[in-house]
C-alpha cells in the first residue's frame, strides 16, 4: 500500500539568509513520498537564484509579486491539490524541521479525521529547547490571542496529542480533506490571524486544530517583519486581532475586549516610551484607530 503523498509549500520573501537552512532540513526528511515547493512573493534579495542553483529537485513558482503569506500559501495549496497532493505542510521561510516530524504528523493525522489542521511542536532557533508555540489559545472576553508554552523550557510537560483553538500558520500539516470541507485561508488578512481565522472556521464546523509534539520543528522568529517589536508588527497585530474578533465575537464579549483591548495597547506604548522605540506608540495607537474604523495613514505599514 503506498503513502500518502506530502507536498511541502514554503513561502518565501527576501529569505536569502534563512532559506537554505529550511530546504536542507526538508531534504534531510524520512519521509519518502514528499514533494517540495517554493512559492516565492516577488523577493528581490537573490533566494530564488539560490534555490534555482542549490535546490535542483524544489518545484519554485514566483508569483511576481508580494502575494503575502495567505495569498502565497493559497497559491502552493491549490497547486499541490492540483498536482494529487493527500497532505500540504504550508511552512514559513525561516524554519527547520526535524527528520520525522512529517512521519509523526502522517502517524497523528491517520487516527484523528475530525482533524481539520494540525501542528507540531515548534520551539525557537536558540535556545534549542525553549518552546514557541504548542497551539494556542482564543480568549473571547479578553479579545487575546496567544501562544500556547510560550517561552517555558521543554521538560516534558507537553506530550500529549492536544486539541487547540488555533495553530501557527509558521508550520501547519493540512488534509486535503479540509481545503474541500473548510476551504483556503482568507486573503484579506493583511498580516497575521489568518491562521486564527482558518481554525475558527474549521471549528464552527465541528472540526479540530491538533498539536503533534513529538513532531519537532525550530523557527527563527520574525524574520520577514525585521525581528523583536517593530512597528510594524505592532501595527499589524493589533489590526488583525481586531478584524478576526469583529467576525467571531458575540456582542456580549465586547464588555470585556474593550477595555482589555485598550489596556493592551496602552502597555505597547507605554513598552515603547520606555525603551525609545516611539515608532512603536504611533503604530499602536494607528493600529488601534484602524482597527475602530477610523482610517489613519496606513500606507507606512503596508
Amino acid at each position: 500500500m503506498s503513502k500518502p503523498s506530502v507536498y511541502a509549500v514554503v513561502i518565501n520573501w527576501n529569505g536569502l539568509g534563512v532559506i537554505g537552512d529550511c530546504l536542507r532540513s526538508l531534504e534531510r526528511s524520512d519521509y519518502e513520498d514528499l514533494t517540495t515547493l517554493v512559492v516565492d512573493n516577488a523577493s528581490t534579495d537573490g533566494s530564488p537564484d539560490l534555490i534555482r542553483k542549490s535546490f535542483r529537485s524544489v518545484r519554485l513558482v514566483e508569483t511576481g509579486e508580494n502575494l503575502r503569506y495567505a495569498g502565497g500559501a493559497n497559491t502552493g495549496l491549490r497547486l499541490a491539490l492540483e498536482s494529487g497532493a493527500d497532505y500540504v505542510l504550508l511552512l514559513n521561510n525561516d524554519i527547520e524541521i526535524a527528520p520525522d516530524a512529517i512521519s509523526e504528523l502522517i502517524r497523528v493525522a491517520a487516527n484523528r479525521r475530525d482533524a481539520a489542521l494540525l501542528g507540531p511542536k515548534i520551539y525557537y532557533h536558540e535556545p534549542r529547547d525553549l518552546i514557541w508555540s504548542m497551539g494556542g489559545s482564543v480568549s473571547f472576553w479578553s479579545g487575546k490571542i496567544s501562544h500556547l508554552g510560550l517561552r517555558s523550557r521543554d521538560v516534558g510537560q507537553y506530550e500529549r496529542v492536544t486539541d487547540v483553538d488555533y495553530l501557527t500558520g509558521c508550520a501547519l500539516f493540512v488534509p486535503v480533506a479540509t481545503l474541500r470541507s473548510v476551504g483556503y485561508l482568507d486573503e484579506s488578512y493583511h498580516m497575521y490571524n489568518e491562521d486564527t481565522d482558518w481554525c475558527a472556521r474549521a471549528g464552527r464546523l465541528g472540526l479540530k486544530c491538533v498539536v503533534v509534539p513529538s513532531a519537532h520543528l525550530w523557527h527563527k522568529v520574525s524574520t520577514s517583519s525585521g525581528g523583536g517589536l517593530t512597528p510594524y508588527k505592532v501595527y499589524h497585530r493589533i489590526r488583525s486581532t481586531m478584524a478576526f474578533f469583529r467576525r467571531y465575537a458575540r456582542p456580549y464579549h465586547w464588555f470585556g475586549i474593550i477595555p482589555a483591548t485598550a489596556v493592551r495597547t496602552l502597555g505597547f506604548a507605554l513598552k515603547g516610551l520606555v525603551t525609545g522605540k516611539r515608532e512603536n506608540v504611533s503604530a499602536a495607537v494607528r493600529g488601534a484607530l484602524d482597527a475602530a474604523g477610523k482610517k489613519g495613514r496606513t500606507e507606512r505599514y503596508g
